[in-house]
Formats: C-alpha cells, sequence, structure tokens
C-alpha cells in the first residue's frame, strides 16, 4: 500500500460512464474500488492491485458495509466516492413521474 495513493469508491463500476470513471481514477494514480451488481463480471475492468471490485447492491446497507471495509483493508482510506450507479426501468415515457 502506497501512502501517498489517495482512494476513491465508484459505484455502478462495471460498464458505461462508471468503468470510464474508474479508469480515469487509475490512470491519474489513484486506488480505486468499483463496485456493481456484477463488477467482478465486468467485460470492461479487471481487478489489480489498483483496482478492487466487489459484487453488490449499492442500495443495500449490507453492501456498503462491505465495499468501505474492503477500501480500508486493501488501500488504507476512502478519500471520494462517486456515485455512478443507477438502474433504468423500460416503460412508456407518458407513465414516468
Amino acid at each position: 500500500m502506497e501512502k501517498n495513493r489517495k482512494t476513491v469508491i465508484v459505484t455502478g463500476a462495471s460498464q458505461g460512464i462508471g468503468a470510464g470513471i474508474v479508469r480515469a481514477f487509475l490512470a491519474r494514480g489513484y486506488d480505486v474500488v468499483g463496485t456493481a451488481r456484477s463488477a467482478t463480471k465486468s467485460k470492461n475492468l479487471s481487478a489489480s492491485d489498483h483496482l478492487a471490485l466487489i459484487d453488490g447492491d449499492i442500495g443495500q446497507f449490507e453492501t456498503a458495509q462491505k465495499v468501505a471495509e474492503l477500501a480500508i483493508k486493501k488501500f488504507g482510506s476512502i478519500d471520494a466516492v462517486v456515485a455512478n450507479a443507477g438502474i433504468f426501468l423500460v416503460k412508456p415515457f407518458t407513465e414516468y413521474t
């Protein structure tokens, strides 16, 4: 664990914007904990010395607790969180509120 590196947690990290955010932080020298329902099965990211992936629904307290514990255990700190997770329910436009 390098003391001068900062650690960021990225939710919704397995694909799309979330995976892009993870790659951007890694490129800038951060340690990253990426979480998503299927983070470890991501075709866009692979765990490494500076990237930890953890599966789970971040809306569940237990998942959030595991993510925070992993960040502290593996990297020693949590310096930022990017709350990117979301869901999209497909339905007719007129049914959205």
